[in-house]
């Protein structure tokens, strides 16, 4: 009997908590996979997009796109670029592609580019 007290009053707080009303938050994938790329996501990055004034500073999240089956080279970033944009889209956030990516061997960084 005890516990199916336990189960009505959890299914209870379920349905109050359903009617605040507050869209559930929702968190990105870590990591997503695509064709042959993976795309980490990491969180708080600060990185740089090319301005005609200079290089100014851009915060958002850290993407690192790289290959498990073939490394990337350094005149892959365009692919890993346009990786790096799904990759953004599929997270439901957008990927700045003015942002800076860094080749950091085998992998291609993009600080800051996907908020």
């Amino acid at each position: 009997m005890t516990s199916a007290r336990g189960v009505m009053v959890m299914a209870t707080l379920g349905a109050l908590g359903a009617c605040t009303g507050e869209a559930p938050s929702r968190t990105p994938a870590p990591s997503l996979t695509d064709g042959p790329y993976v795309s980490v996501l990491r969180e708080a990055g600060v990185g740089e997009v090319i301005t005609a004034a200079g290089a100014e500073p851009i915060e958002g999240n850290t993407l690192t796109i790289y290959s498990p089956t073939d490394p990337l080279r350094y005149d892959q970033g365009l692919i890993a670029k346009k990786v790096a944009i799904r990759a953004c889209t599929a997270r439901m956030m957008r990927f700045n592609p003015a942002a800076v990516g860094i080749y950091d061997a085998p992998n291609w960084v993009f600080p800051g580019a996907c908020r």
